[in-house]
């Protein structure tokens, strides 16, 4: 009985393996379907529901820099499922969705820029988008961005600023992010001056 279950369970264990990898396949699968489908809706001229649908496409779009590559991003020389609709997707249409609660969007791109890095593309496309909308409305940023850790707070920052050719000055809507919260403040200029002192390739 002992040698049955010694043959058995690595099998089991396989398929229990090889099950959770697909599912896991299918759930980007699923949510890019959805994301695509939204994205016709949002966009169709004639539909009564344009709000409802950009509502949908919002709640759908991912809420991390992970979830944002595994979808639109371009990894170890593959595009990923929605890769070569990132520009319709994102800078089209997530980046000017004015419908949504602003601080529900601010949460969310705050969301997304944590651990993440410049790339080329959809990460690209994204960044130009967070850029803006950090710039218009600084203060909200600051009111989210206060209530995490300095970690979370200052990898918001590393991303905002990290890019080819990074620049050497911040905008100066930013710069009064100092007598909002110095904290803030103190980790944004951490942040830039460790990108400007990364190493040019």
């Amino acid at each position: 009985m002992k040698i049955f279950y010694l043959i058995i369970m690595p099998v089991f264990l396989n398929l229990s393996i090889t099950k959770a990898q697909n599912n896991s396949g299918d759930s980007i699968k699923t949510k890019a379907e959805k994301l695509k489908h939204l994205y016709v809706l949002s966009t169709a001229s004639s539909s009564d529901m344009k709000d409802v649908y950009k509502q949908q496409f919002f709640d759908e779009f991912p809420n991390t820099f992970k979830g944002l590559n595994d979808l639109y991003g371009y990894e170890n020389s593959k595009p990923a499922i929605l890769y070569f609709e990132s520009a319709a997707h994102i800078l089209e249409l997530f980046n000017n969705l004015q419908n949504i609660n602003d601080t529900l969007y601010y949460k969310k791109i705050i969301s997304i820029a944590i651990n993440g890095h410049w790339d080329a593309d959809a990460v690209n496309y994204f960044q130009h988008g967070l850029r803006n909308r950090t710039e218009f409305k600084p203060e909200l940023i600051v009111y989210i961005l206060k209530s995490l850790p300095e970690e979370q707070i200052k990898s918001f920052w590393y991303f905002y600023f990290d890019g080819v050719h990074p620049k050497k000055e911040i905008a100066d809507s930013l710069l009064k992010i100092k007598s909002i919260d110095n904290k803030v403040y103190t980790l944004m200029l951490a942040a830039h001056q460790e990108i400007l002192n990364q190493p040019k390739e």
